[in-house]
């Protein structure tokens, strides 16, 4: 087993670990946790599917348009509960029904396009949620609270350099392989953020604010 695959696995583990943890106490906690614990819960059914498929050596590149749209739907909502002025709300909703009607209108103009990686998709699915992230750390200059903090401050990293591996296209193989362990890299501290998130916050049962 490769070193990449080790990592990879590593990370797989993490968010398992991370998905018992979020749905130990479900009920007890906020409406942002529990959109995030479904999210958790959507893109590890997501990559274990990817997993097995790949193992068989099926076709599974299908499966990155529900990991990048399910992960669009998921955090847009999260970061609308997190996000506590009305305008940054109304920016959610706007951009939330935007982006879905352009995927809508770009796969019924290019079906064909659901069989591949879609940098278009990519790029409008990731980029308002790096900007939603950037308009959560302004609203914790105003507010003193802690809450989320690493959460946002890991996914904020991961999908940057996420959206750049999928986007870079033809880059020298080397250099490829180098930003392909950054990336899985990035999304095991992702996953371990999320861990100290709720070991930091959520471990004792509260409920989360």
């Amino acid at each position: 087993m490769s070193s990449y695959n080790l990592l990879a696995n590593f990370g797989h583990l993490l968010l398992i670990t991370n998905c018992i943890l979020f749905f130990k106490n479900y009920r007890s906690y906020s409406t942002a946790i529990k959109i995030f614990s479904f999210y958790l819960a959507t893109i590890l059914i997501i990559q274990l599917t990817s997993k097995y498929l790949r193992s068989y050596k099926i076709p599974n590149l299908y499966l990155s348009h529900y990991y990048f749209i399910g992960q669009f739907l998921f955090l847009s909502f999260f970061f609308k509960q997190l996000l506590k002025h009305a305008f940054y709300k109304k920016i959610i909703t706007f951009v939330l029904f935007t982006v879905l009607s352009m995927l809508a209108i770009y796969y019924s103009l290019y079906p064909s396009a659901y069989y591949s990686y879609s940098i278009f998709e990519i790029v409008i699915t990731s980029v308002p949620l790096m900007f939603y992230s950037l308009l959560f750390f302004i609203q914790k200059i105003e507010r003193e609270n802690n809450k989320f903090n690493y959460i946002v401050a890991g996914f904020f990293l991961y999908i940057l350099c996420s959206t750049l591996l999928f986007t870079a296209g033809n880059i020298k193989a080397d250099i490829k392989r180098i930003v392909w362990y950054a990336n899985v890299s990035l999304y095991i501290v992702y996953q371990f953020l999320i861990l100290t998130e709720w070991y930091t916050h959520f471990r004792k049962n509260e409920s989360p604010s």
